[in-house]
């Protein structure tokens, strides 16, 4: 797609549409379709050749339509929470990164960990006796509201602390592992289905309906030398989110 940086002033369109149309495209392109910061009302006036008032009613109106988002002392940005959520399979380290680059400021919205048998599918999963006690960390996150939570379940073998995750101060919890256990987690064995909520997704993400479908990544995570370390349960908006996958030959 090759932007059009021009109006017609000659036309019957008024001159804020066009404008309006113009920043539209812009927001399908990169970088503003990955989050960048658009130019300020003074530099696309002086781009396009209108006033000011001109690029500020635009603006208005793709506020209005929810396209755009203005945030204190940092500039316009695309409204991304009004896009799906594009994140890649391939690196399931990236997700933070991935909300960065698409200036998603991902809040925090619940944390909370707890001692849990082992048990149903955790038991088979990460292979521990079913009487054996287990860290569960459950976080909700979101952009402007709750998108996912996860479930994350830690091997019983691994030297964890339940202390060490109080506090919700661990946010790139992989990294964490690896430090504090002095590993290097190498891989994850993934299933990814669709389901309708439970009581229990509805109260995590703040559901009122029944028939919002949600989709459900599972991970068994493993270190580089093939031990299990961890099992993750995701469970995200499937109207939010886009996973990319890229594959080789």
């Amino acid at each position: 797609m090759e932007l059009n940086l021009s109006v017609d002033k000659n036309s019957s369109t008024p001159l804020h549409i066009q404008v309006e149309n113009i920043i539209s495209d812009m927001l399908k392109l990169e970088p503003y379709n990955s989050g960048a910061k658009l130019p300020n009302e003074i530099e696309l006036a002086d781009k396009l050749s209108v006033s000011r008032n001109t690029v500020r009613k635009a603006m208005y109106s793709l506020l209005h339509k929810n396209l755009i988002t203005r945030k204190k002392n940092r500039g316009t940005f695309k409204n991304m929470n009004n896009f799906p959520i594009k994140t890649t399979l391939n690196n399931w380290y990236s997700f933070n990164e991935d909300m960065k680059r698409q200036n998603r400021d991902f809040k925090l919205f619940f944390y909370d960990v707890t001692f849990e048998n082992c048990k149903d599918e955790v038991q088979k999963k990460l292979q521990c006796h079913k009487e054996a006690s287990i860290i569960k960390l459950t976080r909700v996150k979101g952009y402007l509201e709750p998108d996912l939570y996860v479930k994350s379940y830690f091997h019983p073998s691994l030297e964890l602390n339940i202390k060490e995750f109080n506090g919700g101060k661990i946010r790139q919890l992989y990294t964490f592992l690896e430090d504090k256990l002095g590993i290097k987690i190498l891989f994850s064995q993934e299933e990814i289905m669709a389901k309708m909520p439970s009581k229990e997704d509805k109260k995590y993400l703040s559901l009122t309906r029944d028939d919002t479908p949600l989709l459900v990544r599972k991970m068994l995570i493993h270190d580089e030398n093939g031990n299990k370390i961890a099992y993750s349960i995701g469970y995200y908006l499937a109207d939010k989110f886009v996973f990319d996958l890229h594959i080789s030959r």
